[in-house]
């Protein structure tokens, strides 16, 4: 039976049931905690666009999870074991995360609101889906847990990440023989702008330019198929660090290709400008997809997690 028709009867069967509303009542109680965390979610998302295609992103690379992985979906609306477990967790994380308010000496623990936020979306998928989804949803909470935590660190990785692409770019650019130089820039009243001159064509290393939103989504796709795949903290680990290699390495290509050919491209500079940013974010991440073995035709069933 399809997934919507499975749903859908599964709802009208337990909706005349006592125990499904008071079930749905526990999360509606989650759902307005989380709330504020909600709304600032969805406001930096909308503001931001690069976290707001990353979590495009995460969303595509679920749903090839979800058609390739075989995933079941049996005994939907039912508060079935791991998403007790979840819901449990996520309402001890949260009490925990409300201590750090009243004493300022444990205020880190406010930053367990994330990992009981995720805990929440694994229990309510848990919840309506089945639990069989255990494994795609424990994967996919704990890749949008580091999801939000990265998207936290944005504006203070902004500069650093400017620095080093700008670094780099002068670097690569100096040993293919152009003419490169890069310097710090200031006009009064304004903050100091990061300049490449590259054939005495200057160049601002802008926000946009810190590649955040290629490493963030590299990031995100490096995190969800090894936990998927069942890895061990070791190859987590390698895995993470080669999707910030490879999202920074992309994010360099984009920046020298957009510098030899814009002299070329001057009048239609921003057109080229968004191609080729296009373009080598969605090669960047199509290659970690297949480097690291992610589901791109229907798997066994029965494969180890």
């Amino acid at each position: 039976m399809p997934i919507l028709q499975e749903l859908s009867a599964s709802f009208r069967g337990k909706m005349r049931q006592l125990d499904f509303w008071l079930n749905c009542s526990l999360f509606l109680c989650l759902g307005l905690a989380f709330w504020p965390l909600t709304l600032w979610f969805a406001n930096t998302a909308q503001d931001q666009s690069r976290i707001f295609h990353a979590l495009i992103v995460l969303i595509m690379a679920t749903i090839f999870l979800v058609r390739f992985g075989n995933v079941p979906v049996r005994n939907s609306f039912e508060l079935n074991r791991p998403s007790r477990h979840a819901l449990f967790a996520a309402y001890g994380l949260l009490l925990l995360s409300s201590v750090g308010q009243f004493f300022p000496a444990l205020a880190w623990l406010n930053l367990l609101i994330l990992p009981a936020y995720c805990c929440a979306l694994a229990a309510g998928v848990r919840f309506v889906l089945g639990a069989e989804t255990r494994r795609i949803t424990a994967t996919v909470a704990i890749t949008f847990c580091v999801f939000i935590f990265l998207s936290i660190w944005m504006a203070p990785l902004d500069w650093p990440l400017r620095s080093l692409a700008g670094q780099w770019s002068h670097h690569i650019l100096g040993m293919i023989g152009q003419n490169s130089e890069l310097g710090l820039y200031s006009q009064r009243g304004s903050p100091p702008m990061l300049i490449l001159f590259v054939n005495e064509h200057p160049f601002h290393v802008a926000s946009e330019c810190n590649g955040f939103g290629v490493i963030l989504t590299s990031l995100l796709i490096a995190t969800l198929l090894p936990i998927y795949r069942g890895r061990g903290i070791l190859a987590i680990g390698l895995s993470l660090v080669a999707g910030i290699a490879i999202g920074f390495a992309f994010n360099i290509l984009r920046i020298i290709i957009i510098v030899l050919l814009a002299p070329s491209l001057m009048d239609h500079y921003d057109l080229m400008h968004e191609i080729v940013g296009g373009i080598t974010y969605w090669a960047c991440l199509i290659g970690i997809w297949i480097l690291m073995r992610g589901p791109t035709a229907p798997e066994p069933v029965d494969e180890p997690v």
